[in-house]
């Protein structure tokens, strides 16, 4: 009897056992279940002002600048100015030894005192010779050997006084004088140096009219400054003054190309007021020229179009936003999930088949055509590389501009195509309701200006709708391509 109780009792705990281990085992799978899920980072559409701007570096200059040198050799007896001093035209900037000047002067009037004698001995034996020719008292021959000397006496003294005037200038030059009203900036020399001018005119000093007026010469790439006009508002900052924002306007754009390191840039000139006199010469300025502003537009930060979906995660499309975005009719039917285009992991480049992850070229054979020949295909790589474009879904609208303009230029494409595909559609992934649980949805939206950070949304979403910007899935393999063998088996899209 007793052993029966005991069979009993062994019975009844070994099924609470059995039941504690199973309720266990379904615990855990569930929580793993659970941690498996993917983990979304989200960003809100909202509305604000975008800014396309084109960015360059340039160098701060006078608008005028003059080097003063010197036109003869000798030794600097005294300086009048320094650095940072305000001088007016015809000052007096410098004095170099006029001692052996004064005394080629000397000499000169002394040779043309000695000519000018000369000359008038050698006119009065000619007008003496002519009255003596005129009584028949010398030969023609005589009196016009008399006329030919004093030819050559009134040379003799045109050369003499030429020689003086000449001296009196070089006197004259060893003072140097302002050219300009202005500030000096450089001084290259000093009293008790010599000058040696005896094959270029050595700079003395350099003096800029107006500080309160600058210039910056901005190197803009040949991808770039098709967008840049004169007259447009530009943005820069100097290293000196790190947390201070100065601007400037576009006032001339030069034809003149330089070519450093195979990179083709036109010189753009930017006029800046100083009225502070804060800006020095030769600063560095970082420059950003606005081609293009919206105000109060919806805008999306740019990591939102960037999203990769992982395979195997559910998406859903949604239809209308496709429709708005393309202009398509209303579908009839549901759209069945889509997972990543295998096409998007091909070596072909998505600008050549039209971008498979939202980057729609708008025409059958991307934007080249079907018909493209391969020398065509390999010029278009060339030219996104050269844009920045490694992954073509993956450019900002910027390089999709950038990337259409030179196709025209090198005339890959018509410009009537590219009137056609002015209009840039990217696909982000929108959580219905905003809820991270749910199920996102992909979505064509219509893409305009971006300042490199965000971009302007023309249609396809609204305001206060959550986008994915980017997925995490927790316990990924290891082995699955592009993942991270340091990340602790999570995968980042």
């Amino acid at each position: 009897m007793a052993s029966s109780g005991r069979s009993s009792l062994q019975i009844i705990v070994l099924s609470a056992v059995v039941a504690a281990g199973a309720g266990g085992y379904f615990y855990y799978r569930h929580n793993q279940a659970e941690s498996k899920a993917p983990e979304y980072l989200t960003t809100t559409v909202t509305r604000g002002d975008i800014t396309q701007v084109i960015t360059a570096t340039g160098q701060l200059d006078a608008v005028l600048s003059v080097d003063v040198g010197s036109q003869i050799s000798g030794l600097v007896q005294k300086l009048f100015v320094d650095f940072n001093s305000q001088v007016k035209k015809g000052q007096k900037l410098a004095e170099i030894d006029p001692s052996t000047y004064q005394q080629r002067l000397r000499q000169a009037e002394a040779n043309l005192a000695s000519t000018e004698a000369g000359n008038r001995l050698q006119r009065l034996n000619t007008e003496r010779a002519k009255e003596l020719r005129d009584k028949q008292l010398v030969s023609q021959q005589d009196y016009d050997q008399a006329v030919a000397q004093l030819q050559q006496s009134d040379a003799q003294l045109l050369t003499s006084k030429a020689t003086v005037e000449n001296a009196r200038v070089d006197l004259e030059r060893c003072t140097i004088n302002s050219p300009i009203d202005g500030i000096v900036i450089s001084k290259q020399t000093e009293e008790g140096k010599t000058v040696a001018a005896s094959l270029n005119a050595p700079v003395l000093f350099t003096i800029v009219n107006d500080l309160a007026k600058m210039q910056i010469t901005a190197a803009v790439s040949e991808a770039d400054i098709g967008s840049v006009e004169a007259g447009q508002e530009v943005s820069f900052t100097a290293d000196a003054f790190p947390n201070r924002t100065f601007h400037g306007t576009v006032t001339q754009v030069r034809n003149a190309p330089k070519t450093v390191s195979n990179v083709v840039t036109y010189d753009t000139i930017i006029s800046v007021e100083n009225r502070d006199l804060k800006l020095r010469p030769g600063m560095t300025a970082n420059v950003s020229i606005v081609v293009s502003r919206r105000d109060k537009v919806l805008r999306v930060p740019n990591a939102a179009m960037r999203v990769r979906m992982p395979e195997g995660l559910a998406v859903q499309k949604s239809p209308e936003a496709d429709r708005r975005a393309t202009g398509a009719p209303a579908a009839t039917a549901p759209t069945a999930p889509a997972p990543a285009a295998a096409s998007e992991r091909t070596a072909e480049p998505a600008a050549e088949r039209g971008s498979g992850n939202g980057q729609r070229s708008g025409r059958r054979g991307g934007l080249l055509g079907p018909d493209a020949t391969p020398e065509k295909r390999q010029q278009m790589r060339e030219i996104m590389t050269e844009v920045g474009i490694a992954n073509f879904r993956e450019a900002t609208p910027e390089q999709h501009a950038q990337l259409r303009k030179l196709l025209i230029e090198r005339g890959l494409i018509p410009a009537e195509t590219a009137a056609e595909n002015t209009v840039v559609t990217r696909t982000v992934y929108r959580l219905p309701g905003g809820s991270k649980t749910a199920t996102p949805e992909a979505v064509t939206v219509k893409v305009g200006i971006t300042d490199g950070i965000a971009s302007e949304i023309l249609d396809g979403v609204k305001e206060g709708d959550v986008l994915v910007t980017s997925v995490t899935v927790p316990d990924a393999r290891a082995d699955t391509p592009a993942s991270n063998p340091f990340s602790g088996g999570r995968r980042r899209f």
